[in-house]
């Protein structure tokens, strides 16, 4: 079947992506364990503490919130293409059920020569 888009290698593109996600996740978890460490470090440096965690904290809460957001983006596209396949094998189960019922055989009822041809 002839597709406008190529299912198997958007759905190998979205793989790709979740695997690359999942390593920007294990990255973040060792940033964060980096940002403990220096946070502890700095804990006897009072004032450069509290900036430091602030800061430090925020790119860590950023790269959790890409990694969740880009999980998210791959399963709906993941879902919107295995809905997509779904609907056209339906529709073609329903456009065989309805060309043989007319009687096209296994010809094409949309065939400009039978299409909107006036059946009596």
């Amino acid at each position: 079947m002839s597709y406008s888009m190529d299912p198997p290698h958007l759905l190998g593109i979205a793989e790709r992506m979740r695997r690359s996600f999942d390593e920007v996740h294990e990255v973040t978890i060792a940033l964060q364990r980096a940002v403990d460490a220096v946070a502890r470090t700095l804990a006897r440096a009072v004032p450069a503490h509290p900036a430091f965690v602030e800061a430090a904290q925020t790119r860590v809460h950023l790269a959790h919130r890409i990694v969740a957001r880009g999980r998210a983006t791959v399963s709906a596209l993941q879902t919107a293409v295995l809905a997509y396949l779904s609907a056209d094998d339906e529709m073609a189960v329903t456009t065989d059920a309805r060309a043989a019922a007319v009687g096209a055989g296994d010809g094409n009822p949309f065939d400009p020569v039978v299409f909107g041809k006036r059946r009596l």
